[in-house]
């Protein structure tokens, strides 16, 4: 506790204490150069804890106390001729406003509709692309108190594929238990296993070994069937690769608008005799 008032006594005074400049608290001086408080307040969430707040007090000042011996150092070893960087710094400008120019006026002008063929063509002609980075699976399952009625027999009928007690199934469920019903989406393997107390050190194993299955734990029990299943490094769905083929076809799209918007504007500058070439 101690520690933290002094830091606080510490940090209150840096950035709070006036300045001649009338800038603000001075945190930091290097060769001449004062570093201010209120260069930091931007920095500083108004959430941000009392130990993040002092950390990134902390980092800022170190950082800039380092860019300023650097800048010392430069200004004291290069030469005039080697320390103008006015032409790099017009180029980068040049390169920025084009650079902006050209996507404001291809966003304004493109159409970000894509229709269902339009995404599965690309799917399919480009299926290299979408590796699975780890296990998924689409399953149903019920957890339900082990006191329930007749839950042997909804075992039995469970596993035989039996769909029509599923509503049963849910009503008990319901009653402080939970259940998952979903043909239609996958779900990876890590985010079941946060929910289904599945023990197993090597999921493509189990994946392919169980299809129906039945746990204890504690006074509840688990009814699971795996509907299907595809295993990491195989090809992605292309359920799961829509978005992302479509952010991938915005920006092949935009890529393409951005080059016939140049052409186009370059044309009409030739048109309007505004470019002489001598």
């Amino acid at each position: 506790m101690r520690k933290k008032i002094a830091i606080f006594l510490v940090v209150s005074c840096l950035l709070f204490a006036c300045s001649k400049e009338n800038k603000g608290g001075v945190l930091a001086e290097a060769y001449g150069e004062k570093l201010y408080d209120v260069d930091l307040k931007k920095l500083i969430t108004d959430d941000a804890s009392f130990e993040d707040s002092v950390f990134i007090t902390r980092e800022y000042i170190n950082v800039w106390i380092s860019k300023q011996v650097l800048l010392n150092e430069a200004n004291r070893v290069l030469s005039d001729s080697e320390k103008d960087k006015s032409s790099q710094l017009e180029q980068y400008k040049i390169d920025l406003l084009t650079y902006e120019v050209l996507n404001k006026l291809a966003l304004e002008q493109m159409d970000t509709a894509f229709t269902p063929l339009e995404l599965e063509d690309y799917y399919d002609s480009h299926k290299d692309e979408f590796e699975l980075s780890q296990n998924i699976l689409k399953i149903n399952f019920f957890k339900i108190s082990k006191d329930a009625d007749d839950i042997d027999l909804f075992w039995s009928n469970f596993k035989a594929g039996d769909e029509s007690i599923y509503s049963t199934l849910k009503g008990y469920a319901e009653q402080g238990g939970n259940y998952y019903l979903d043909n239609t989406n996958w779900v990876s393997f890590d985010d079941i296993l946060k929910e289904i107390p599945i023990v197993t050190y090597g999921q493509e194993h189990y994946l392919n070994n169980n299809k129906y299955i039945k746990l204890n734990d504690g006074s509840f029990v688990y009814f699971i069937k795996i509907i299907d299943f595809k295993i990491r490094s195989s090809t992605s769905p292309f359920s799961i690769e829509r978005d992302n083929i479509k952010e991938i076809l915005l920006m092949k799209r935009q890529q393409k608008l951005v080059k016939s918007i140049e052409t186009k504007l370059l044309d009409k500058a030739y048109r309007d005799k505004q470019i002489k070439t001598f």
